[in-house]
């Protein structure tokens, strides 16, 4: 392996708690940086690379819209109500730490994903892959709904060398996109061949840094205000936003600018964007776009006038997500006279982000006040994980706001809990619900967000789940329980609970909560060999590892016999005594 990837590797590694032999990290290394290309959710690298028979793929990741999904059940979720197509993209990865090219290697990667898309596979594919191969199925079973009719493919085969010359790999290359293409199951068939040079901005890009500079034609600054820096209206032209700030190095849609914003594209069918596109369309009114269009708002933290020239860097689209996706569908027509207006606010206090959300979206059709409620309810959150791990040396993090940590190095990845990943955390433990943070992790920040994310619930709730989750990483990670159980992570935390508190009631805005999440805390920050002991045992205990697959992950069949099967072992073994517990030591 090339010493530049090892040291990013090694960095990875440390960010992420990653253990294993060199070529299974920089398989989950590869795998999560192409992740968080299409998608910002936290993730466990982990789980993006599997154990068991490898049929010559690394990964396969299938994305629809910008959500990660990870079942059939989810694939059903994500198209169903909506009214428009969706953009669907099927990757696959492939990953060598070798420094040389070989034209066998990407042959046997493209062999291997063939035998994928056959109707009957012929290569031994493990639990993960046959899980993976499902959820392809359902999406074909839904191309009625997905733009263009067929979903996209990406095939990422990743080495350490410098990038690749020879006629030899440029030809395997080509033929590996000619044969994927001739299946006829994709719009789109792309085969990227990852080198040292272009893998190291790929896997720096998943911190979240997106900066550019956008040429303008004019600019009046607004009058200071309090905690917001700098603030201007803007006129630049269409195609100089639709260049620099919606698309990324590939040429592709950038969907995290989009991350706050409250609605997804409507899609091109929907009245308003429909109107959008006949001016664009229209020549004679599409030179003054600029003056029919409400413009654009972009949120910065950091943003830099010079002369025409603006720098932007980790900005969010606030407002305007229907007007930029529609100029992104018509960049292959508009001219260079048509021009946008922008407003551009610096600021990076959330209660000021928080106000340009609300006030520039009143106009969404959205569940307003279901929307407000969980702004302020995880508003409460992120300030009382600040004062809860003020002073503790393994201190949380809630991601209130995607990349709200970006910038802080000191940060580790695997103490970063966002929305979606602290909702499976809490709904595991406290609501009994592992298969649904398992299985159906989206439905937690959609259908059930009201009930998630309840002002009335104590905040203390969402800091122990999440640090149970954050111990049994560590455990897993330092090898003190085995990684196997890695996969039962949700169910684990809700045998925790169990163990210690046996059938107890629980109300989750009482005052007694505080006294039963700090039992559960003495015992999971516990280093003591006889506390880690009786995790791992109770891991054992709970369940037939070796029995547990996609389908029962997702059942509550499990979840009532993993309760059943933990109560039994708490009065074989009670829990100790608090004042016996140890500390946390890392």
């Amino acid at each position: 392996m090339h010493r530049i990837v090892k040291s990013h590797l090694d960095d990875f590694k440390e960010q992420y708690s990653i253990t294993g032999t060199e070529d299974r990290i920089f398989e989950s290394f590869l795998n999560f940086s192409i992740f968080r290309k299409f998608c910002l959710n936290n993730i466990d690298p982990n789980v993006l690379r599997y154990d068991g028979e490898d049929p010559g793929i690394d990964g396969v990741m299938i994305f629809i819209g910008d959500e990660y999904v990870s079942s059939p059940e989810e694939v059903q979720e994500a198209f169903s109500g909506r009214k428009r197509e969706m953009e669907v993209f099927v990757i696959f990865t492939q990953a060598k730490t070798s420094e040389k090219w070989d034209k066998s290697e990407i042959t046997n990667f493209q062999s291997a994903i063939l035998d994928f898309l056959s109707e009957s596979s012929l290569y031994p594919h493990s639990e993960y892959m046959k899980n993976q191969k499902c959820i392809f199925e359902e999406v074909l079973k839904n191309v009625g709904k997905i733009k263009g009719g067929k979903p996209i493919a990406d095939c990422y085969f990743s080495t350490t060398a410098p990038p690749a010359t020879t006629k030899e790999i440029l030809a395997a290359r080509d033929a590996m996109r000619k044969s994927i293409s001739d299946t006829g199951l994709f719009s789109n068939v792309d085969v990227i061949l990852l080198n040292r040079d272009s893998l190291i901005p790929l896997w720096k890009s998943t911190s979240g840094g997106t900066e550019t500079t956008l040429p303008i034609l004019g600019s009046a600054a607004f009058i200071k205000a309090p905690n917001i820096s700098e603030a201007y209206v803007i006129t630049c032209r269409a195609n100089d936003f639709i260049n620099n700030v919606l698309k990324d190095e590939t040429g592709k849609l950038r969907q995290s600018v989009f991350d706050q914003n409250v609605r997804d594209f409507l899609g091109s069918d929907a009245e308003i964007n429909s109107e959008i596109s006949s001016t664009l369309d229209d020549k004679s009114k599409q030179v003054r776009f600029g003056i029919l269009n409400n413009g654009i708002t972009l949120i910065s933290p950091d943003i830099r006038m010079s002369g025409l020239e603006l720098f932007i860097k980790d900005f969010q689209i606030v407002n305007g997500c229907q007007t930029s996706n529609v100029l992104f569908e018509h960049s292959h027509s508009i001219d260079d006279d048509t021009t946008l207006m922008l407003k551009v606010v610096e600021t990076s206090d959330q209660n000021v982000v928080d106000d340009i959300v609300k006030s520039t979206n009143r106009q969404a059709k959205v569940n307003e006040d279901q929307f407000l409620s969980t702004i302020n309810t995880t508003k409460k959150i992120e300030q009382y994980f600040n004062i809860r791990g003020k002073d503790a040396d393994h201190r949380l993090y809630f991601e209130r706001r995607t990349n709200q940590y970006a910038s802080h190095e000191n940060v580790k990845a695997v103490r970063l809990f966002d929305i979606r990943e602290l909702a499976r955390c809490f709904s595991s433990m406290f609501l009994d619900k592992p298969e649904i943070a398992s299985r159906y992790p989206n439905k937690l920040t959609k259908d059930s967000v009201d009930i998630v994310f309840n002002p009335s619930y104590n905040e203390e709730v969402y800091y122990v789940s999440a640090f149970s989750l954050y111990r049994i990483k560590m455990l897993i990670s330092n090898g003190r329980v085995e990684a196997k159980f890695g996969k039962l992570r949700w169910h684990i935390i809700m045998a925790i609970k169990y163990y210690l508190l046996g059938e107890q009631k629980i109300h989750l805005n009482s005052r007694k909560i505080e006294e039963q999440c700090a039992k559960i805390e003495k015992f999971i920050s516990s280093n003591e060999e006889d506390v880690v002991s009786i995790i791992s045992r109770l891991c054992s205990e709970i369940v037939e590892i070796d029995n547990i697959n996609s389908d029962n992950l997702k059942s509550t069949t499990l979840v009532q016999t993993i309760k059943q099967n933990t109560l039994k072992f708490r009065k074989e073994n009670p829990p100790p005594k608090n004042n016996s517990l140890g500390t946390i030591n890392i």
